[in-house]
């Protein structure tokens, strides 16, 4: 354990983790949190800074890590296994129309499309209900 580290391994003097931009869309408690987490500040000066506990400072951190993971998944690029899991998904969401509502998605994105891009021209032919459904499914399957 170095100096910085606590048993955890969660670095003590907390700074953004890769991937996380300006332009990464965050919830605004998240924002709040990472605003400050500069790399110099502690967990106990960050907390204080923002009015929250170290607990939840800490909380921030893991989701803010956790939501960059998610969003690198859904900017992967579609395989054809994350394809045939997505089918598989819709179709116990919606039944067999899964398969047109794939195929008819596909064909109005380019060929080298992203997962995310299916994901989103899908949910707008989706109900809310079927789009919470849809989303729980694919996170139990690791794919978004």
């Amino acid at each position: 354990m170095t100096g910085g580290e606590r048993a955890s391994g969660e670095l003590e003097y907390p700074a953004w983790p890769p991937g996380l931009t300006d332009h990464t869309a965050l919830p605004y408690g998240f924002w709040r949190i990472m605003h400050v987490a500069d790399g110099r500040r502690s967990i106990e000066r960050v907390a204080q800074a923002v009015g929250a506990s170290e607990p939840q400072v800490r909380q921030v951190l893991t989701d803010v890590r956790r939501w960059l993971d998610r969003i690198a998944v859904r900017e992967q690029p579609l395989t054809a296994e994350t394809q045939e899991a997505l089918r598989q998904a819709l179709n116990s969401v919606v039944g067999p129309m899964g398969e047109l509502m794939i195929d008819d998605a596909l064909d109005d994105l380019p060929e080298d499309t992203a997962l995310s891009a299916l994901l989103t021209s899908l949910n707008t032919q989706l109900s809310e209900a079927h789009r919470q459904t849809l989303a729980r499914l694919l996170r139990t399957r690791g794919i978004a």
